[in-house]
């Protein structure tokens, strides 16, 4: 385990930093928090919250770092631990945290623009980019990185499907951000085929 860890500081830093702003915010109730991460300023009201323009740089990254409920929270650690390590290990820290980035930012604005002004956050567009560049980029270059089990890979994408249904909130489960999932499918995605075809091109070179 230890020597997994070494070899995925930043899967694992993703799971710690989601861990404690979780911590401060749920637990201990530091809405504030939230009002500074989320993709929008808000204040609270009476008649609910008022939302700002979007604007403010952070914003686009740190909702990624959201979440509310501790389900919410475990899930998307399980995930983003299980998918990151397998990209961390094949192309680096750095170049994974850039990729991280991109994928929050992308994912981020995809679903302000499917769903407007509201709160939203999780680390769930990043755990849809990450299986959408291990799918894509043993598509382009296979075995370039330990595969997803098919029957989880199924699993996610079914989950996607139905959550773009709106049968869950149906059910009661609560708002999904599916934008950011379905935003951080394609980025992931295109970043997998582009970077697993270089990776092949400049092996065969």
């Amino acid at each position: 385990m230890l020597n997994k860890l070494q070899k995925s500081p930043v899967s694992f830093a993703l799971i710690a930093v989601s861990a404690i702003i979780f911590l401060l915010f749920h637990q201990l109730q530091w809405v504030s928090l939230l009002q500074v991460f989320n993709f929008v300023p808000f204040s609270a009201t009476t008649s609910g919250p008022q939302f700002g323009e979007p604007g403010d740089w952070w914003r686009f990254v740190t909702p990624a770092f959201l979440h509310f409920g501790w389900m919410h929270l475990v899930f998307n650690s399980l995930w983003v631990w299980e998918f990151g390590r397998r990209i961390e290990c094949r192309i680096g820290s750095l170049n994974v945290l850039g990729f991280v980035l991109v994928s929050a930012i992308f994912s981020n604005s995809i679903e302000y623009f499917v769903s407007g002004p509201a709160v939203f956050g999780g680390m769930s567009g990043v755990v849809y980019a990450m299986l959408g560049f291990i799918g894509t980029g043993n598509a382009v270059r296979p075995h370039w990185l330990e595969p997803v089990p098919p029957a989880l890979m199924i699993f996610m994408l079914i989950w996607l499907f139905i959550g773009l249904t709106g049968t869950l909130r149906f059910v009661g489960v609560g708002a999904i951000a599916n934008g950011a999932h379905f935003g951080g499918l394609v980025i992931g995605s295109i970043l997998g085929g582009v970077i697993g075809l270089l990776s092949r091109v400049t092996r065969s070179s």
